[in-house]
């Protein structure tokens, strides 16, 4: 992919840059640096850069553009970073006529394209669009861990556990980890009423 790009840093007191005459803010420091590259093939018009931020602009509904590029993709010519004023990022593309060709949303961990917050999702199990837990991050009860405990063990005859765990799979709820003397290990799956549904070996 053959690109033209201008990156936008952001200073750390927040300053931005008006270009054009047009009001688009842009974050800035010590101006554009432009990647001049000889093979670029879009021929983009001299205001291009402002047409493109102002759809992306309204496209992320507000914010700040950190950056822009031409780009020789078959499904979009021009792409523009734009930060939200809630902090997350936004990478728009645009087709020749500046028409929105889609928008792709950072998920480095702020949230994702549905405003889940995939760090908090990670961390405790909770699902943020419901509020609650996930099936297989629920607290276990002390007795469901002895049942599930003396289920497994009483299919393999023999070892320790040493791991008990929730299942979100449809045919079992509890996986129960069974470690021998030897070392190897198998996972014993059981229904919710901690019958055995197989041995994973």
């Amino acid at each position: 992919m053959q690109k033209k790009t201008i990156w936008i840093t952001a200073a750390a007191a927040g300053a931005v840059l008006i270009l054009g005459g047009t009001g688009i803010a842009y974050a800035a420091t010590d101006g554009f640096e432009q990647d001049d590259d000889s093979r670029t093939q879009v021929s983009a018009p001299a205001n291009w850069l402002d047409k493109a931020s102002e759809a992306a602009i309204t496209a992320a509904g507000g914010g700040t553009v950190t950056g822009a590029d031409t780009s020789d993709d078959a499904d979009h010519a021009y792409s523009v970073d734009v930060r939200r004023d809630n902090g997350t990022e936004v990478d728009i593309e645009l087709d020749a006529s500046f028409g929105v060709v889609r928008i792709d949303e950072d998920n480095s961990g702020d949230s994702d394209s549905n405003g889940t917050n995939e760090t908090a999702t990670e961390s405790t199990g909770t699902d943020t669009t419901t509020g609650q837990l996930d099936a297989e991050d629920a607290p276990i009860s002390a007795a469901d861990r002895a049942s599930a405990e003396k289920a497994a063990l009483a299919a393999t005859t023999k070892g320790t556990v040493t791991d008990v765990e929730r299942s979100d799979d449809r045919d079992h709820a509890w996986e129960v980890e069974v470690t021998f003397a030897n070392g190897t290990d198998v996972d014993v799956e059981l229904t919710t009423n901690f019958q055995l549904v197989r041995i994973d070996k």
